[in-house]
């Protein structure tokens, strides 16, 4: 396997995304159709039982009982963190694949991301929870924890482990690597923040208030820029996994390299 730690990662990851973006973009918008739909999905359920002309969250959410906030939360967990983790894994499938030198189909690709199903529905909340909750304490412990989590899906596609296995694995490597998985996990961020309050202050005083297609408008526009960083920040995990590996055994890959 071609895992040269030479080339600075940002541009590797550009020069692999350029070598196959056809099956990155194909493969992160089959997700981002999945995601859309289920969040509006459940914004919609949100919505249900009240006024048509009612679209205040405040209200909504103080309108809820018990049942329906606690089905909107972890539904809303589910909706965002699936689509995500199935995209990530079809990314991360294609990078190994480059650095393998391996040839691709798409068909191949859907079907493992068909196979992680399971796995990205127990994942959504193992990750998407811990990660809401420190980022409403602030925005770094959010960011931290998210990164703590970034070699999982890498994991699941280069080893085969079960479930909470790769999960372990994931902690036992990624305190190798922390820095790199934290620096593109905070660029991404940035850059989808930039996006949702342009997208506030901008294109939102011309949606209207409620309806389906607003909905889908609103979480659309964020979304298909979130995909492309999606896809190029797994391909930077993908690339920090096998750095670690490399850390964890040097002697090994060493003679690997020699060989080769």
């Amino acid at each position: 396997m071609t895992t040269n730690p030479d080339p600075p990662l940002l541009s590797e990851i550009a020069r692999l995304f350029a070598q196959r973006a056809g099956q990155y973009c194909i493969s992160a918008a089959i997700a981002g159709v999945f995601g859309v739909t289920v969040i509006v999905a459940m914004s919609l359920y949100m919505l249900s039982g009240n006024p048509p002309d009612q679209a205040d969250p405040v209200l909504l959410w103080k309108s809820m009982g018990e049942g329906k906030k606690f089905a909107l939360i972890f539904g809303l967990n589910f909706a965002l963190w699936t689509p995500v983790l199935l995209g990530a894994h079809a990314a991360c499938r294609i990078t190994t694949a480059q650095l393998a030198n391996q040839e691709l189909a798409l068909t191949a690709i859907m079907v493992d991301m068909l196979r992680f199903l399971p796995s990205a529905l127990v994942y959504a909340p193992v990750i998407g929870v811990p990660v809401m909750m420190g980022s409403s304490c602030f925005f770094i412990p959010g960011l931290l924890i998210a990164s703590l989590f970034t070699l999982v899906v890498p994991v699941s596609v280069n080893e085969t482990l079960g479930i909470f296995p790769a999960l372990r694995r994931n902690f036992g490597l990624i305190g190798k690597v922390f820095g790199g998985s934290f620096l593109i996990t905070f660029l991404c961020t940035v850059v989808i923040a930039g996006v949702i309050a342009l997208r506030i202050v901008s294109i939102d005083r011309w949606l209207p208030a409620v309806g389906i297609a607003s909905l889908g408008l609103r979480f659309a526009i964020p979304y298909v820029p979130a995909l492309l960083l999606m896809v190029l920040a797994n391909v930077g995990f993908t690339l920090i996994y096998f750095a670690a590996r490399r850390l964890e055994n040097p002697i090994t890959y060493s003679a690997a390299s020699s060989a080769s």
